[in-house]
């Protein structure tokens, strides 16, 4: 009997999960970046600011979101900038809120925000004492903690920029997701592209999902780079939290995955136009179809080994340009 993982509902919305605007250091006003994306198919986007959880609802109609959210930082030497200081470890996390109205800014510390101005800073709906953070394994758990406590879901950005490797990812819990790419990194000179961080936090066991984001600046072409594509029954702001929390989507610069199924112990991916489409597992048990040459490929099946633990498929085009779902474990399935 089949099982669809991806593909079952109707309607796919497009989304960048990581953007930012003159509320902090962007270029673009909110306004501007709403027009911006929803000109070029976008149907929601997070305005993750600097340090200012803003709910920009405001903006929102029947064709376009705003998913209520920002970016904050733990840094190594919380005093240094990280555009001065370039080899100082630092974590960035972005916090979703699943309610659209919740803009508490639980984690307000005077020395973090930097971006805000006095008139901003009066207008936050923040606690009376601020949060301390502490840069390592145990503050940085206290923060995400505190954010999935107060009614937000996590993500890590950008792994690589940040300097971070194993021995400091790994003591991470409660995460939701990790950045698999990032397009102002990637852009800039950073090799931004890392399944392999991904693929640590999965095999320590911790169920984290792929997204990815532009972490556009518009001060350089940094722009619809990369996509979520998420599954929801309608745009509407729970529907769109539901998909994201289900792990309903999956990352893309370019390619589209049109569904992945499992029949017995086979899986089907459907896509558009690929060169090479992947199964990568837990464990060293891997395939990969490769398309003849001037040819294309827009379907592969694969067989599932009792021992893979989880699959995920990526899709991978003439450009190189990818798509990559989510990790489908078989006790789940």
């Amino acid at each position: 009997m089949e099982k669809i993982l991806f593909g079952a509902k109707k309607n796919v919305y497009k989304g960048n999960m990581h953007c930012h605007s003159t509320l902090s250091d962007g270029c673009l006003t909110p306004e501007e970046l709403k027009d911006y994306y929803k000109s070029h198919g976008y149907s929601f986007l997070a305005i993750t600011d600097h340090e200012f959880l803003k709910n920009n609802s405001y903006l929102d109609d029947e064709d376009f979101i705003t998913i209520t959210s920002c970016e904050i930082a733990i840094k190594e030497f919380p005093k240094l900038s990280t555009l001065k200081n370039f080899d100082m470890k630092v974590c960035h996390l972005n916090f979703y809120a699943k309610e659209q109205d919740n803009d508490y800014n639980f984690f307000y510390n005077s020395v973090a925000d930097h971006f805000s101005s006095f008139e901003q800073k009066a207008k936050l709906n923040k606690p009376s004492a601020e949060m301390e953070r502490v840069y390592g394994g145990d503050g940085i758990n206290e923060l995400i903690k505190a954010a999935n406590e107060n009614g937000f879901f996590v993500a890590y950005n950008h792994p690589r920029w940040s300097l971070e490797n194993y021995r400091e990812y790994s003591k991470y819990e409660g995460l939701w997701g990790v950045e698999i790419f990032n397009t102002s990194c990637n852009r800039a000179g950073h090799y931004e592209y890392d399944l392999n961080v991904h693929d640590d936090f999965l095999r320590d066991g911790k169920r984290v999902f792929a997204t990815s984001g532009d972490d556009n600046h518009n001060h350089i072409n940094d722009s619809f780079g990369t996509a979520l594509m998420v599954e929801a029954e309608s745009l509407e702001y729970s529907k769109i939290i539901d998909g994201l929390l289900n792990g309903d989507f999956y990352t893309t610069t370019g390619p589209c995955i049109e569904k992945i199924s499992v029949n017995g112990n086979k899986v089907t991916v459907v896509c558009s136009k690929a060169q090479n489409i992947y199964y990568t597992t837990y464990g060293r048990h891997a395939k990969s179809v490769t398309a003849e040459h001037g040819e294309y490929l827009n379907t592969a099946t694969f067989e599932i080994f009792d021992t893979d633990i989880y699959f995920r498929i990526s899709v991978v085009d003439e450009y190189g340009h990818r798509a990559d779902s989510q990790a489908y474990f078989l006790d789940e399935i």
